[in-house]
């Protein structure tokens, strides 16, 4: 059967280089594309603009190629560093029929897992609109190339920004290579965060303001939360192995527990900017400290060992950031346990 297998993919291997040729990774670009920049606070970004260009999702790797003819262009394609002879796109080639659309796109696609994962999405995809608006408000049909466009936050944040009437979404759930007559993008960033309080503060304003029009403001006015992750997937997900008794000591403290799930992304918004004081286990939830007033205090449950994002963004904020130290309790499960004595000494 293994047998089998290596020379199955040995044909697909061959056939598809035959049609898409083999891949160049070549530094000079600038023969490929047109670039302009533009300034947010104290940060210089770059727009591109590609011509008969071609986009790949690599899935397995999780990288993103924009290509012009076989040359793989470095600056514009995404989580490339690192980037082998033994990586897939060399030593495979790419074995997809790529999709030709006669139009021009704005490509907001990002790297890793934005197209399900709610920081990646809001601290990465969505900061793209900010800088490519005037690229945007150009087009009278706007076509759109994004991550995903399934989950109800990504539908309903988009919209805070366009206006989806005229607005045909493209994403890569149908198509895994695609060449366009143009394709305009950003330059990335770094470490999939945007983390510039600019334009972070430009992207807060415009979804406040659109959740105001939408909801009462004075409906979520939570002082003190705790975000419970009891909707989590226990396999997957990180887990508060003593939830239970942490929220029962919180709510006696005054606190309320919220279950984000239960609100949309504009409500979830108006929470967090009315929030004094927010807490919560290292998780897709403390993303929304994004929209907190300065100085907000922001209390993250963790492990040394994990991501120190909302440090960051709590930094670029203004927001005041503690941590408390949980204890690891399973590899497996990813539980961690917070001895109730750890956060009485913050509280």
């Amino acid at each position: 059967m293994e047998l089998l297998n290596n020379l199955y993919k040995t044909i697909l291997k061959y056939i598809f280089l035959v049609i898409n040729r083999s891949f160049i990774l070549t530094k000079k670009n600038n023969n490929y594309y047109l670039k302009k920049n533009i300034q947010i606070g104290k940060k210089k970004y770059e727009i591109f603009t590609l011509r008969k260009a071609k986009v790949y999702m690599d899935s397995s790797e999780g990288r993103y190629f924009y290509i012009y003819r076989n040359f793989i262009l470095i600056k514009p394609s995404i989580d490339i560093k690192g980037l082998t002879k033994s990586s897939n796109i060399f030593k495979y080639g790419i074995t997809k029929f790529c999709k030709k659309f006669n139009i021009d796109v704005i490509s907001i696609i990002s790297g890793r897992d934005a197209k399900d994962n709610y920081y990646h999405w809001v601290i990465d995809v969505l900061p793209r609109l900010i800088i490519l608006q005037k690229e945007i408000k150009k087009k009278k049909l706007l076509n759109l190339l994004v991550p995903n466009y399934k989950k109800d936050y990504q539908i309903e944040s988009l919209n805070c920004f366009i206006d989806n009437k005229r607005t045909n979404f493209i994403n890569f759930s149908k198509y895994k290579f695609m060449q366009f007559d143009e394709i305009t993008l950003s330059s990335n960033n770094e470490g999939f965060e945007y983390l510039n309080h600019n334009l972070l503060s430009i992207l807060k304003n415009k979804v406040l303001t659109e959740a105001r029009k939408k909801f009462k403001s004075s409906k979520y006015k939570y002082k003190k939360i705790f975000i419970s992750r009891v909707d989590a997937n226990l396999k997957n997900k990180r887990n508060l192995k003593n939830n239970l008794e942490i929220e029962n000591y919180l709510i006696q403290k005054g606190f309320n527990v919220l279950i984000l799930s239960n609100y949309s992304f504009l409500e979830q918004a108006l929470i967090f900017n009315n929030a004094k004081l927010v807490i919560g286990l290292h998780g897709a939830g403390l993303t929304n400290i994004l929209f907190c007033k300065k100085k907000t205090k922001v209390i993250e449950i963790t492990l040394d060992s994990w991501p120190k994002v909302f440090k960051k963004l709590s930094k670029c904020l203004n927001l005041s950031y503690k941590k408390i130290l949980a204890n690891k309790y399973s590899n497996i499960n990813n539980f961690v346990i917070l001895p109730k004595s750890k956060i009485k000494k913050l509280l």
